[in-house]
């Protein structure tokens, strides 16, 4: 299961009561904001555990239903942009199947989430290649964070994957 986590303000974009839940996995866990980048909407999404981000359109106000699909859809092109082995990615898409959405509860993902934000938002105005969104996901899940020990979210991501698919098989 896939568990959203999602802002006051976004709860309220997608017309949503937040779902009260128990203990969660943080590698199942992502954060979710939105704001606008280049005159869209694009909602920002962080893995709680790995703080891989994905910024994503398609989502419009009260289409929580629209959430998971959209989201998988670009994770999974965004793993196969990264060249994460097939069945890694097959794993992890298998397990986020069905979705809950409730409130945010860590402000250090907040805090890495808002400062993702404000680094896209900066360099909005240049001219470069941050339009494209599979560079902008590759850029963004290469800057080291304290949280994670000053690794990058990608590597965090693909060794935690690697982990939990070698201890089920």
């Amino acid at each position: 299961m896939i568990i959203f986590k999602a802002t006051q303000l976004t709860l309220k974009d997608l017309n949503v009561k937040p779902e009260t839940i128990g203990d969660t996995d943080s590698f199942f866990s992502w954060h979710v904001n939105f704001f606008t980048l280049y005159g869209r909407k694009h909602y920002v999404f962080m893995n709680d555990c790995s703080r891989l981000s994905l910024t994503v359109t398609g989502i419009r106000t009260n289409q929580a239903s629209k959430l998971a699909g959209v989201f998988k859809e670009n994770l999974e092109a965004y793993l196969a942009v990264e060249e994460v082995p097939d069945h890694l990615a097959k794993y992890y898409l298998e397990q986020c199947n069905e979705k809950t959405i409730t409130k945010t509860d860590s402000r250090s993902v907040i805090s890495t989430m808002n400062e993702i934000m404000l680094v896209m938002k900066s360099v909005e105005t240049e001219d470069n290649d941050y339009r494209d969104q599979d560079i902008r996901h590759k850029w963004n899940n290469r800057i080291i964070y304290k949280p994670i020990d000053y690794n990058r979210p990608i590597e965090v991501f693909v060794q935690e994957l690697q982990t939990r698919f070698e201890m089920e098989n």
